[in-house]
């Protein structure tokens, strides 16, 4: 008796064990679907986080390893080594049908265009299943691409560099403001300083021996909130300006003291309660305020306050005059000190990236501001500008940007018109002497890496092209998109020429690696067979198919209306639709081959209606639901036997008709 009770409890612990892994399986498989459902709502940093948590148990699954670098790469690892992903290409590459769309985006954001531009029309010349939505999508991603590449090859006579450690850092750094002589520098940032998360404070450097101090915090003057984060100095009489939230939102103003800064001051009263906004300009004589606020349509335009001294008031505020708003956002004014042109952030379709660095002359006759100009590369980027300055000397400045290659998220950064000298010379292969055509010769600034002059060799080898004199370059030389030869260049040049010559001796390998075909890289698509989706995809410009097939709801043989076992999976339908307002489906109801064609059609018909009527009680627009009936005319499986066959073909199946998603440039 007691063997026996020991044989049982040992097969009850074996099968309480057996039960375990299983439950541990099936948290792994549900958390790779979270993983993948924040991964494809193109949430990377939170899929990052959980592929990362996949990774500890599961380090060589590949599906999980390349997820998560594309993952990386397009958030927190951007612009980092790509060789750890490149490697997947040979397996993922032929297997993951995204795989161009998603390095198509990982190389714009890199700034490696052309890259870009092959892959997102690799993936539009694959012969595969893509919804409306991504078609479209790729379509826009690569105009900007090809337009990103024109824009970036015209580089303009502006020169840009970081401000250098300590001035950036790891963290948000905006709204520089200097006070005449540039040797003292005020600006806004996020990094620590005994505060709470996600605000701001106004910090301090002062310049000795041509060298920023560490920014040290202002704390009389408070915390700032995100949207609150611009700072300026007028000149005239050395005030820093700020803009709070209390009096409803208002302009204040600190002093500065031989021992800092004063308490901040309210600057007029007349300016509470939102007519004045966050992201302001104020003149030297403090007689003019723009500012960026809210129209009816909820886009940012630029207004302006005047100060009237026989009144002594504000007017209220007033639409800037001439062209300068449009229908999408400008934002972060600036007036130069002259005051004739007006300078701003704006993304309306004439800019590159998010926000760029625009310009308006004032006509001296009407006082109406002209058509904006976008100021170019390297002053704008695919990125957001804001916090644009200019100098009084009105070819140097300073503004704030994320862009690539930073410190942290937003970066401070100077700018100054530098002159050109023309490079040119001669590409010789190192081992014959002889001049090699068709090579590309790359000039980058080594004070920010990201700018490049560009230019080939022509027929005899030779190239021409103007980069910044007396500046150090890192030069490099490629041949069929490989690179052969880098070295340092400094483009000095006598006084009485503006050119000066440099030629490359580089060694040619026997053999180049052959291209990739983008396009023909995918073989894991069957197109003669009907691609189903998982429920959850069926909102997303992903999916692999136009079908779900809904295996957990169930009716009896000849029943039109559904078994309670059905309710979660109809609450999931529910919820992706709730998700995607704008997704129409069709509602098919399918049988087996049991009975007649006629009466198989209704049932089927009439099962489609029972789920309709579900959703429409839910909440969901009729208009969003059209129902089918296809009786046993679409059998998945053989009806020779129940539950291999005919319990299969009865089924409800969803198939998207209609979805329209918005996408930015």
């Amino acid at each position: 008796m007691k063997r026996y009770l020991v044989l049982v409890l040992v097969l009850c612990l074996s099968l309480i064990s057996r039960a375990q892994v299983n439950e541990q399986k099936l948290s792994k498989k549900q958390l790779i679907e979270k993983a993948d459902y924040y991964f494809f709502k193109e949430n990377f940093g939170k899929a990052l986080e959980l592929y990362t948590q996949l990774m500890e148990d599961y380090p060589k699954n590949h599906y999980i390893q390349y997820h998560s670098f594309v993952a990386y790469h397009l958030s927190t690892g951007r612009g980092s080594d790509m060789t750890p992903l490149k490697e997947y290409e040979e397996n993922e590459g032929i297997t993951d049908k995204f795989y161009n769309y998603w390095l198509g985006r990982i190389h714009y954001g890199r700034y490696e265009f052309e890259l870009a531009e092959r892959h997102f029309q690799a993936f539009l010349d694959m012969d595969i299943y893509k919804t409306n939505e991504i078609k479209k999508e790729s379509e826009q991603l690569l105009k900007n691409t090809q337009r990103a590449l024109a824009f970036y090859s015209n580089v303009n006579d502006f020169e840009v560099e970081p401000l250098a450690t300590p001035l950036n850092s790891e963290y948000d750094d905006v709204s520089p403001a200097f006070y005449s002589g540039h040797d003292e520098l005020l600006l806004v940032s996020s990094r620590p300083a005994a505060m709470k998360v996600d605000q701001f404070q106004v910090f301090y450097s002062l310049k000795s021996n041509n060298q920023f101090s560490t920014p040290r915090v202002l704390r009389n003057l408070g915390t700032l909130d995100e949207n609150n984060t611009k700072i300026e100095v007028v000149n005239n009489d050395g005030k820093l300006f700020l803009y709070k939230e209390d009096n409803g939102g208002d302009l204040y103003f600190s002093e500065p003291l031989s021992s800092g800064w004063s308490n901040l001051q309210e600057f007029n009263s007349e300016l509470r309660d939102h007519l004045v906004e966050s992201h302001f300009f104020i003149n030297d004589d403090e007689t003019v305020i723009y500012f960026a606020s809210n129209n009816e349509d909820g886009n940012l335009d630029i207004f302006q306050s005047t100060f009237d001294p026989a009144n002594n008031s504000w007017s209220s505020p007033l639409p800037i005059l001439g062209d300068i708003n449009s229908d999408f956002n400008e934002d972060h004014p600036f007036l130069s000190q002259d005051e004739k042109t007006f300078y701003f952030s704006s993304d309306r379709p004439e800019s590159i990236g998010g926000y760029d660095i625009f310009k308006s002359e004032v006509d001296p006759l009407t006082g109406l501001w002209s058509t904006p100009v976008n100021l170019g590369y390297p002053i704008n980027s695919i990125d957001d500008e804001i916090n644009f300055q200019l100098n009084a000397d009105n070819i140097s400045g300073f503004l704030s940007s994320n862009r690539l290659h930073g410190q942290g998220g937003y970066d401070i950064y100077y700018f100054h018109k530098q002159g050109k000298v023309l490079a040119s010379g001669t590409v010789y292969n190192q081992l014959t002497l002889q001049p090699i055509p068709g090579a590309k010769v790359v000039f980058h600034p080594k004070k920010y890496l990201d700018e490049s002059f560009t230019a080939k060799t022509n027929n005899f080898g030779t190239f021409e092209i103007e980069v910044f004199e007396k500046e150090k370059f890192r030069a490099e030389v490629y041949l069929r998109n490989q690179i052969l030869y880098t070295t340092e260049v400094y483009t000095q040049h006598d006084e009485h020429h503006k050119s000066f010559e440099q030629n490359f001796y580089v060694e040619v390998p026997d053999h180049f690696n052959e291209e990739t075909n983008f396009a023909t890289l995918y073989q894991g698509e069957n197109n003669s067979k009907p691609q189903y989706e998982k429920l959850e995809m069926i909102g997303s410009k992903f999916r692999s198919g136009e079908k779900v097939i809904l295996n957990n709801i169930y009716f009896d043989l000849h029943a039109t209306t559904f078994q309670q076992e059905s309710i979660p999976t109809l609450k999931k339908i529910h919820q992706v639709m709730t998700e995607n307002p704008n997704l129409v489906v069709e509602i098919g109801g399918h049988t087996c081959n049991i009975g007649s064609h006629e009466v198989n059609l209704q049932v089927s018909k009439a099962r489609a209606e029972s789920v309709k009527a579900f959703l429409i009680s839910k909440g969901i627009s009729s208009n969003r639901l059209v129902t089918m009936g296809y009786g046993e005319s679409q059998p998945l499986a053989s009806n020779d036997d129940e539950e291999e066959g005919r319990s299969l073909n009865r089924r409800i199946e969803l198939r998207v008709l209609n979805q329209t998603l918005s996408f930015n440039k």
